[in-house]
């Protein structure tokens, strides 16, 4: 069983429609009314160094907590409306803080974690980001592990901070 099944084998799993339509509800409440005559691109806005910055910082700060078992942190940086996935399982808020506790009660360590091939499609105060993600963790016995996947994430700003009410990893 490799460490993102076992992450994600918890209690509280939503279906797939449900977190498809919590996804849907995000995408057309970030969306803007626009005069038919404005043309609006598909491909969202033009992602500053400054955002890019900002956004590549909170999805590190997520994945640190999480890994950590950090509950304090994560309230910070998840909202109450969470939907977590991955081919095997949905999961909730609820599922992914035990989650978190979890992992961070078990003693490993993470090391390392990188994002390559990162790409972010901007709508105004909500991104979405994917990208190939590769992370090693150490057990207390010195053990190294690493793990490699594809992940997708959405995140909203809110009062100036970005937020992840969303991902799915593969």
């Amino acid at each position: 069983m490799t460490h993102e099944t076992s992450l994600l084998r918890h209690r509280g799993t939503l279906r797939h429609t449900t977190c498809a339509a919590f996804v849907a509800s995000i995408l057309v409440c970030g969306s803007v009314a626009v005069p038919a005559q404005t043309k609006v691109s598909v491909s969202g806005q033009v992602v500053d160094p400054r955002t890019r910055a900002e956004l590549e910082s909170a999805r590190a700060a997520v994945w640190r907590a999480w890994f950590a078992g950090d509950s304090a942190s994560l309230e910070k940086l998840i909202p109450a409306a969470l939907a977590v996935g991955s081919p095997w399982i949905w999961e909730d808020r609820t599922a992914t803080f035990q989650g978190a506790r979890l992992s961070g009660a078990s003693g490993r360590r993470l090391v390392d974690i990188r994002f390559d091939s990162t790409t972010i499609t901007l709508y105004d105060d909500l991104a979405l980001m994917h990208a190939r993600f590769t992370y090693v963790l150490e057990t207390p016995d010195g053990k190294r592990t690493t793990s490699t996947g594809i992940a997708s994430e959405i995140f909203v700003r809110e009062d100036g901070r970005w937020m992840n009410p969303f991902w799915y990893l593969k």
